[in-house]
């Protein structure tokens, strides 16, 4: 029978929950909750109230009925670091060491206040030697441990904490692809409700992810329908321009100084910003790069009598994670 898993998600204007059984390269969700953060409890990703965040949780797993006990968890903060290097090849065992007891050599931190990981990206050659490529993250404990014993305090099993780049890369990924036809070089923006996270893949691999303090509830957005194409151009567009656009443009001329390995080919929208009336257009037009919301996985199906469709935009993150276990 089919494992069913957890995918849990606590941002700073939606938790969102979802139950879904693997099967073979498909997963099918089986069910799935957005609720509203309750005030003041999260603040860039770092858990302030755990008893209210716990309370609203458990209620919700308790109505619904949520079955699976084994959860990924889903962290999401400007203060996490994210790093590729180059390094050495040699045993994981030696490069956990060397983060240990060397970590301002590769990381900017104090490693008692952060939980250090890293994964194995690919090789590449330099002056003739073979190396290891590798993604460092720091997550400030701040962050990470609420997450942790909320996940105990509910009586669930931590499967892992993950980040969302390395969820997204799992959806993209040649051995775990949830978007068949794709393009090559690919750029997500996650419009969140206080901020917009920015993630280019290249290949299989992450090369860059940036978060920008700007989302969706700081855009002065229109009431009346009538005049939301009128108000978009006015006052959404200038916003826009200044707070997202013209930072993802300084992003994209970091990575195609630094990285050169190819133009971007496609921008795929999530998250509920990606949802107001001429975003889509907007973000095409501005940085002339096909542009189109995810609002559909190929390897996604649903269980009997969920109307998930038009909610995949809020569980990209989730879903990649489950997919990447």
């Amino acid at each position: 029978m089919p494992t069913s898993f957890m995918g849990i998600e606590i941002g700073n204007t939606n938790i969102k929950i979802i139950e879904a059984a693997k099967r073979g390269a498909v997963l099918e969700v089986k069910k799935f909750s957005l609720l509203k953060t309750p005030a003041d409890c999260v603040h860039n990703g770092v858990i302030n109230n755990i008893d209210v965040i716990k309370k609203v949780i458990q209620e919700e797993l308790k109505s619904k009925k949520y079955r699976a006990k084994k959860v990924v968890a889903v962290v999401q903060s400007s203060t996490i670091i994210i790093r590729n290097v180059v390094m050495d090849k040699q045993p994981e065992k030696i490069i956990k060491q060397l983060l240990e007891v060397k970590t301002e050599e590769f990381l900017p931190i104090e490693h008692k206040q952060y939980q250090i990981d890293f994964k194995m990206t690919g090789e590449v050659e330099e002056e003739g030697v073979i190396k290891n490529k590798l993604m460092l993250v720091a997550a400030p404990n701040v962050v990470v441990l609420p997450v942790a014993s909320l996940l105990k305090r509910l009586k669930l099993i931590p499967i892992s904490i993950t980040i969302p780049s390395e969820a997204l890369q799992s959806i993209f990924h040649s051995q775990t692809r949830m978007i068949y036809e794709t393009t090559g070089n690919v750029l997500i923006l996650d419009i969140g409700g206080r901020s917009t996270t920015v993630t280019i893949i290249t290949g299989d691999e992450v090369c860059l992810t940036r978060m920008i303090e700007f989302g969706a509830e700081d855009l002065s957005l229109p009431t009346l329908d009538e005049k939301r194409d009128e108000y978009f151009a006015r006052v959404v567009r200038p916003q826009m321009e200044y707070h997202i656009v013209a930072e993802i443009e300084r992003i994209l001329q970091f990575y195609y100084s630094s990285y050169g390995n190819g133009t971007i080919k496609k921008i795929y929208l999530t998250g509920g910003g990606s949802d107001i009336k001429g975003m889509r257009g907007y973000i095409r037009d501005a940085l002339n790069i096909p542009t189109e919301k995810m609002s559909y996985l190929d390897s996604i199906v649903e269980a009997s009598g969920i109307e998930f469709e038009n909610y995949i935009r809020f569980f990209v993150n989730s879903l990649g994670a489950i997919n990447g276990l």
